[in-house]
Parts: C-alpha cells; structure tokens; sequence
C-alpha cells in the first residue's frame, strides 16, 4: 500500500514539474517573440518606416482573417524562396478551401504597378501551368501536401488564383495587361471585410463570383459531369393579372434559404462590380444579429415574400406533364406550375430581402447551430420575375433598379448616395447622372485623382462626394442656362442631349456624345483645378491621415466649381496657364473663413478676387 501511494505522490510530483515546465517553456516563448518584435521594432530606423511596418502587418492581419471567415485553410509560404519552371520567387501566403487555392500577393507601395511587373513573369508562368504548379506546391510547402491527399481532388481539378492586395489600386492598363492576376486595393478589401463579418463564410459564395468561378468549378461539383435544373413548385401569373409588359412573367414559389444563398446575387452600389451599374445598400451587421435572433427565440419563418428576378432560360412545366413548357399566351387564369431555374450561381436577382435571406448565413455566432438546419428546412415565399428572351443587361440593371426604387422608396426613405446611384441607372442622361460620372472622371484623373470618395468602403480621410454632385456639379453641368459648362460645349447637335434627357431614359441609346460631354465637363473642371494647385501651398492638396486634419474639403471644391461657373456666365473660360497667371496671390487667399455650406460665397469671392 506504501508503494502505491508513494507512488501516487510521485506521479502528482511529476505532474507538477510538467506543468511548471509547460509554464515555463510558455514564457520563455513569449520572451522570445517579444525580443523578436523589438528587434524588428530596433532595426526600423525612421518614424516612416515604422509606419510602413505596422501598415503591412495590418494588411496582412486583414488579408489572414479575411479568408478564415470565408473558411479557407492557410499555408504558410513567406519567407520561402523556390524556383518554379526556370523562375525564382515566393509567394506570401497560400490559401485553400477544396479545390480552390489562392496565392496571395500584398504590397502596401503607393507604386504597385511597378511590384506587379517585376512578379508578372512568374504568375503568369503559374497561371499557365497550374497542374503543375499543384504538383511542386505539394512537395515545397508544408501543410500542403496534407491538404492534397485528403481532399480527394486531382491536380487537374484545382483552380489556382493570383490575388494581389494593394492599399492603392492599380490602373486600368496594368490590370488589363495582367489579366491572370485579380487585384484587391484597400476599398475591395474593406467590403469583403464588412460582408465576412456580416456573413462570415456564406460570404465565399460572392468572392467565388469575383474569382469568375461558375458553381459547378468549385468542391464537390466539379466531379459531376451533368447539368441539371434546381425545381420548385409554384404558381404562375397570365399577363391580365400581373400588368406586366408582355415577355415578363410573374410567378410565386417556396425556396429554401440555402439555395437561394448559392444561386443569389445582389446588385449593391459599393461592392467590388462597376459601381455606374450597382443600386443595392450594403448588408447591414447589427440588422442581421436582430434577424438571427428573430429566427432562434421565435422560431418561425419570416412571412413577407422576397422579390426577385430570374433568367430568361426559366422554364415553366405543367406538373401532370413533366417536360411539356407552358405557354404564356394560352394562360387565363393562375395556375400552378414546376418552376425550373438553371443550376448556376449568379442567376437569382435579389431586388428585395437581401436581409431576410442572408440572415440564413453560415455564421459563427451563438445562433448558428440552431439556424444550420433551418437553412434548408425553412422556405421563404418568393415572387419571381422572368425576363423575356434577348433582354440586354443594361435594360436588366434598369429594371431591377426601377423596381427596388418602387419599393424601397415608399417604405423607408431612399438616402441621396443611393438615389444618384440609381439615377445613373435609370436615366443616364439626367444631369445627376451626369455629374455622377463626371465625379469618378475626376477621381480617375486631376488634381483629385484618388481623393474623392466614391464608395462606402472607400478610406475614411477621402473627400466625400454627395454635396459636390448635388450642389457643385449639377448647376455646372445642367443642359441650359448661362452658367452652364453645355453653354460653352461647341459640340455639334448637342442639343440631341437634351431630347434624350427630356425622354427620362424612355429611349435608352447609347449615344456617344453623352461621353464627349463627361469629358469635355471633367477637363474643363480639371484645367481649373490644375492651375489652383500650382498657384497655392502644396500641402494644401495633399490627403491627410484624418479628415479634420485636411485642407480640402467639398466647400472648397464647389467653391472653385461656382467659380468656374461665374466664368462661364462671363465668358472667361481659359487654359491651365491663363487660370494659373490669374491666381497670383491664392497662397494667401483666407479658406478658412468658408466652412460648411458657404461654397456658394467662397466661389463668388475667389472670382471677383482673381477674375474680375
């Protein structure tokens, strides 16, 4: 009995040393990391340098927990130097989820263009020959290896994608001349940040939409070689009961969320798509935790309908004959219908209840794994509308945005962002419109080239853009009046402007001399700008870390566009260095005595001052 507690006592003894000596293997590893920072910390000799540091290891933070919520695996492969099909380089890090592999690229440069070309040569040599850069990742990364023998997919079956994060972005030109590579500056960034976190890893279903992946490219699909149709059992409306124009077709059916999670888009005015096409609100985080809620403590389904659209490749079968396609013209009266939607993502056009769907998402909060099985159990009541044959994607956009706007506005408020958004869709001719378009020229191109703010996950020191285009630009860029740039366009048959504007996107033409007006406009504000900025103290054009710490502001910028639209009135439009001779003395000129809405006086002032 003495041995056995004896021996009792020593194995609590022999415990205790482990534990002590866990606890102190634990500290020393933290000594050991924080001597590692600090002499990082040491070697980094200016206080730019220090913030160059820490804006790199942000962006590689945001980047590393970016693809966690969307539920990829990461291999560690910085640091690692290889020679791949004759070329020496590495990657910073490597990203999987099934057959998806994503090498990822960051630079925080102000010049990424130049990075880009000097890592072309082997992405493309990657790009080309993906199988076999498959097969050398196995045996040059660790960890890799592992994920490729369980997974069950062969080489050949994985897609392999170059993404580069910039905290700037790249031009058109570069982008264009590397098309094998997919570019995230900071504001892509940004939104793919705010919807992990408002949708955790049902957020992969859209970044697998930017990556240009079609559903049946990704996991378990691209082992099946059919295509099939996803059915639902519904009803369809004749044309006398729904009042739409004939082609469309109204129907009504039960969908679960997980479907509609898959095959869904949602067209919103601030994700990665072209912004001049995008109408929706950004997914809103705090309103999905209350709907989450809603669907654990209550336990019910939510029992409005989701409006949506669908392709035009819809097909509408009678039930009791399977195969035989209804035809729309012979029906007078509803009746129910198999409706059978192809089984792609990126078909279903959500135009209304983008919450009351993705609040079915995949999270990783406490309502989740009471949500999971209602994801495919609950089904939501949806009204569809068809397009009609050979409909064009711009009509589509306009349909769709006219349509939310019918429902959206009656309810709550459309805010004025959302609502020029809009019209830039509806009514491309509409001076709004135009002044929205003028405004990414000018964020493109000038003295404000990359300082305006043109989408919600822009960064937050860049110049807003609301009150420019509703107070500044609109009375400048309006089709009549004296004041007005159109007055001093000598373009011929402008006036056909005009007729397309009065017909309130009626007559949908894209009609060129809408362009030649954009630019014309966008230079001439340009010439403006360009001589200010010679003429005045350079940090007064230059962005700030913060806003409040910035010189200019939408005052000042509509106050130099009433200015030009004094010139205008007065016939005194000039070159850049006409302005700039004029604007001897602007260093001294008191801005600051213009704050808020006091555009209107400051442009007056800055013409009698230098002008008159």
């Amino acid at each position: 009995m003495a041995v056995v507690k004896k021996s009792g006592k020593t194995k609590k003894s022999v415990k205790k040393i482990t534990r002590i000596q866990k606890k102190t293997t634990k500290k020393s590893t933290k000594k050991v990391s924080k001597k590692a920072t600090k002499s990082k910390k040491k070697a980094i000799k200016s206080p730019i340098e220090l913030a160059q540091f820490k804006a790199k290891r942000k962006q590689k933070f945001s980047v590393r927990s970016l693809f966690g919520r969307l539920g990829f695996k990461r291999i560690k492969s910085d640091g690692t130097e290889f020679v791949f099909d004759g070329r020496t380089g590495e990657v910073d890090d490597i990203f999987l989820y099934e057959n998806i592999v994503v090498l990822a690229e960051y630079t925080i440069s102000n010049d990424p263009g130049t990075h880009v070309s000097k890592k072309s040569i082997l992405y493309k040599k990657i790009a080309d020959k993906s199988v076999a850069w498959i097969k050398f990742a196995t045996s040059t990364f660790a960890g890799f290896d592992e994920h490729i023998n369980s997974s069950g997919y062969t080489p050949a079956e994985y897609k392999v994608f170059i993404c580069y994060f910039s905290s700037v972005g790249v031009s058109s030109e570069i982008e264009s001349g590397v098309p094998f590579v997919k570019f995230l500056d900071g504001t892509k960034l940004r939104y793919f940040e705010s919807l992990t976190r408002a949708i955790h890893q049902s957020a992969r279903h859209e970044f697998f939409r930017y990556l240009e992946l079609e559903s049946n490219e990704i996991g378990a699909e691209v082992k099946k070689t059919n295509q099939h149709d996803t059915k639902f059992a519904g009803f369809v409306l004749p044309y006398s009961f729904s009042s739409f124009p004939e082609g469309y077709q109204v129907v009504s059916f039960y969908a679960d969320p997980d479907t509609l999670l898959r095959m869904s888009y949602v067209l919103r005015r601030d994700s990665w798509r072209d912004p001049e096409g995008m109408y929706q609100r950004v997914l809103q985080g705090g309103r999905m935790n209350q709907m989450r809620k809603y669907l654990t403590t209550e336990e019910r389904v939510f029992v409005n309908n989701i409006v949506v659209t669908l392709p035009s490749d819809t097909v509408l079968n009678d039930p009791s004959k399977p195969g035989k396609n209804l035809d729309p013209a012979s029906l007078t009266k509803v009746r129910n219908v198999t409706v059978s939607i192809p089984s792609k993502s990126n078909v279903i056009g959500l135009v209304d209840g983008q919450h009351r769907v993705f609040c079915y998402h995949e999270g990783r909060d406490k309502y989740e794994a009471q949500i999971m099985p209602l994801r495919s159990r609950q089904n939501l009541l949806v009204t569809g509308i068809i397009y009609p044959e050979l409909m064009s994607e711009v009509d589509k956009r306009r349909f769709e945005a006219k349509l939310f706007l019918e429902i959206n506005d009656k309810q709550r408020r459309t805010g004025s962002e959302l609502k020029q958004s809009i019209e830039l869709i509806l009514n491309p001719y509409s001076t709004t419109a135009i002044s929205k378009a003028v405004i990414y020229r000018l964020n493109t191109s000038g003295p404000l080239k990359g300082m305006l703010q043109t989408n919600y996950f822009d960064a937050r020191n860049l110049i807003r853009t609301t009150s420019i285009v509703s107070y500044g630009l609109r009375p400048l860029l309006k089709l009549d009046g004296t004041d007005s740039l159109f007055t001093s366009w000598t373009q011929a048959g402008k006036t056909r402007l005009r007729d397309l504007q009065r017909s309130r996107g009626e007559k949908l033409i894209n009609d060129p001399l809408l362009e030649k007006y954009i630019l014309y406009a966008t230079r001439s504000i340009n010439d403006l700008l360009i001589a200010a900025k010679k003429s005045d103290l350079p940090d007064r054009w230059k962005l700030t870390e913060f806003a409040k710490d910035r010189h200019l502001s939408p005052t000042i910028i509509n106050g130099f566009i009433v200015c030009l639209r004094q010139l205008v009135a007065a016939e005194k439009l000039g070159s850049i260095d006409s302005y700039e001779s004029k604007f001897s003395g602007l260093k001294a000129f008191p801005f600051s005595k213009y704050k808020s809405s006091n555009w209107g006086s400051l442009g007056k002032k800055l013409y009698s001052t230098f002008f008159e």
